[in-house]
């Protein structure tokens, strides 16, 4: 299926910084933080601001630089997406939005996504191009463990980079002590 027919996907927001607005206006930086409301740029709420404002289980998308990026909105905060993002909302329960999140940020998408972008200095996905983005649809218990799969993958992996950091600052210790 294509993505368009899996979810509405919207432009992010120009809104003016307000150090102490309500509404935090979430760039890809943003994203990179356990906690993005806490270092997010702010504005006020207007009319214009809730016509943008996310929703859990929204998937934000990196539209515009190198960084390939999708990810879940799972807060519980006021916010709306700056321009450099895309929000997507799913249309439909047949796609989980951790699921298309998971498929939008796997190796081959952000391949194909980056060969189309257009631009150089500050490169932009278009949104036909992502509109256009050919989407697999597993069964919902499919997309379940894909995710379940990933998670633990994630999981994995952190544990192996804190034991290879153990091991650096054991073997480096060892050493240090085998010159005095």
């Amino acid at each position: 299926m294509k993505l368009k027919e899996i979810a509405d996907i919207f432009s992010g927001i120009y809104a003016k910084d307000i150090p102490n607005g309500e509404v935090a206006c979430l760039q890809v930086k943003d994203l990179l933080v356990p906690s993005p409301e806490t270092v997010s740029s702010r504005t006020e709420r207007t009319k214009k601001t809730d016509g943008y404002l996310l929703k859990r289980g929204d998937v934000l998308f990196a539209g515009k630089g190198t960084t390939y990026l999708c990810k879940l909105f799972e807060w519980d905060f006021p916010a709306v997406p700056s321009t450099t993002l895309y929000s997507m909302r799913l249309k439909s329960d047949l796609v989980t939005p951790e699921y298309l999140c998971w498929y939008l940020n796997h190796p081959s998408i952000v391949a194909t996504v980056k060969a189309s972008q257009v631009g150089s200095a500050t490169p932009l996905v278009r949104k036909p191009t992502l509109e256009s983005l050919e989407i697999i649809v597993p069964s919902r218990e499919k997309q379940r463990l894909v995710v379940e799969l990933a998670a633990l993958q994630k999981h994995e992996s952190e544990i192996l980079n804190a034991i290879a950091e153990k091991r650096m600052q054991l073997i480096n210790q060892i050493l240090i002590n085998g010159l005095k």
